[in-house]
């Protein structure tokens, strides 16, 4: 394993997550027809500049392998990494699914029929289907496999650094989630949180990239 290739896997993960950033960003300016408060990231396919967020999916799922093979690379093999790089195929998959299947388009031209269109109301075509079913499932693995990794990050000493905001950011995450539930639950929409899910997930995206780029020239076995 060689500086080079660890450096790789990190610039990649940090120019993903900087280009994801600025282009959910840039979402909320020139299609300011959907309301961040209500409508969930993936409505943003819908609209005009809809290209641009479909891109997003399939830059996610770059970032993630570079980060499974930094990991691979620099982190012990134990019950919870073997854990966490399952759940890492998963939120991989669900953000194949999730770019390949978007939302349902809207029903009557209005934005906030499409929420009520992707979990369940009306009737759904099958990309729809997909990807309002496959949310369930990638999203859990998504909030949960930053956490389980950082947790290995105290045993492992070149990653002990970074153990502390890394754990902090992931659990983040998997209380945005939790909060996201209820949201959906009690008020019926949840795209206020789901906005900081992914500003904290990206947020530890880039601790994680910034770390790999920092590796020594030769690096022996992960320990």
């Amino acid at each position: 394993m060689t500086m080079l290739s660890c450096r790789t896997a990190g610039r990649l993960i940090l120019a993903v997550a900087l280009y994801v950033a600025s282009v959910y960003t840039a979402m909320h300016v020139v299609e300011p027809e959907f309301d961040p408060i209500r409508t969930p990231m993936s409505i943003y396919v819908l609209g005009p500049h809809g290209a641009w967020m479909t891109t997003t999916y399939f830059a996610l799922c770059a970032a993630w392998i570079g980060i499974a093979y930094g990991f691979a690379q620099t982190l012990t093999r134990t019950r919870l990494t073997a854990i966490a790089f399952f759940l890492l195929v998963i939120a991989i998959v669900g953000a194949l699914i999730a770019g390949l299947f978007p939302m349902d388009p809207l029903a009557t031209g209005r934005p906030a029929d499409a929420l009520t269109s992707a979990w369940g109301g009306g009737t759904m075509t099958f990309a729809g289907r997909m990807h309002a079913g496959g949310a369930p499932i990638a999203f859990p693995a998504i909030a949960l496999t930053p956490l389980l990794f950082s947790l290995a990050f105290r045993s492992a000493p070149r990653w002990r650094t970074v153990f502390v905001p890394a754990l902090a950011l992931a659990s983040g995450v998997l209380v945005a989630l939790a909060l996201a539930i209820v949201s959906l639950r009690v008020f019926g929409f949840a795209g206020y949180v789901q906005r900081v899910f992914f500003l904290l997930l990206l947020s530890w995206m880039i601790v994680v990239g910034r770390q790999l780029t920092r590796f020594p020239t030769v690096i022996g076995n992960p320990s």
